[in-house]
């Protein structure tokens, strides 16, 4: 069998992340099989257990990259703000100017499905909290606490719980687009939800 290089194999495996997320979005988590993704990927089942052993391994491994990327672009933007105010506003921006197109409300529905079975599954579940806790809620804990340091934040606040609550209101609000779509105000919930937040950090 000739050798593959590892381009070859990094492109191979982006193609069945991809057609993976495309097939959840379609056909929903739960109801999508490993075959299903061979074919919407047009590859072979040999090739898909190649890579991932099962659709929970594929979603994770999903869900992983999306989250790097969107830890790593939150802090490259952190760098050139000086407050934070400033970086909470910054957040809120990220979310608020998403494409609310008909993929997106796919993808959001796909990753409340995954949240929801996450619980019923042990290893899934420390696998959904490792993420939550040590990464999203880090991120938060981070601003607010230097917010408190600076004066900026009222010394009441206490991090862990306004952390919690700010990825509460992304998630309900992600959750009603989700199942509602466009008759759902969207935009102007996160604007109002944004003063809302800094009003409570701030008081």
């Amino acid at each position: 069998m000739p050798k593959v290089s590892k381009d070859y194999k990094n492109k191979k495996k982006e193609l069945l992340l991809q057609s993976a997320l495309k097939c959840f979005g379609e056909k929903g988590f739960q109801a999508a099989t490993m075959d299903d993704i061979v074919s919407y990927s047009k590859t072979s089942k040999g090739l898909i257990y190649n890579y991932f052993k099962s659709k929970d391994d594929l979603y994770i491994t999903l869900m992983e990259e999306r989250t790097r990327n969107s830890i790593n672009h939150f802090e490259e933007k952190f760098k050139t703000l000086e407050t934070a105010k400033g970086k909470i506003h910054a957040l809120f921006e990220v979310f608020l100017n998403v494409s609310l197109t008909k993929e997106r409300q796919e993808q959001i529905n796909v990753q409340i499905e995954f949240w929801l079975n996450s619980g019923r599954q042990e290893n899934l579940r420390k696998i959904m909290l490792d993420r939550y806790k040590n990464q999203y809620i880090k991120l938060l804990v981070e601003i607010i606490k230097e917010g408190l340091e600076s004066g900026e934040f009222h010394k009441s606040i206490k991090p862990e719980i306004a952390a919690a609550m700010f990825w509460a209101y992304i998630d309900g609000i992600g959750l009603h687009y989700g199942v509602i779509g466009d008759e759902y105000e969207y935009k102007k919930v996160f604007e109002e939800t944004e003063q809302a937040y800094l009003n409570y950090l701030c008081k």
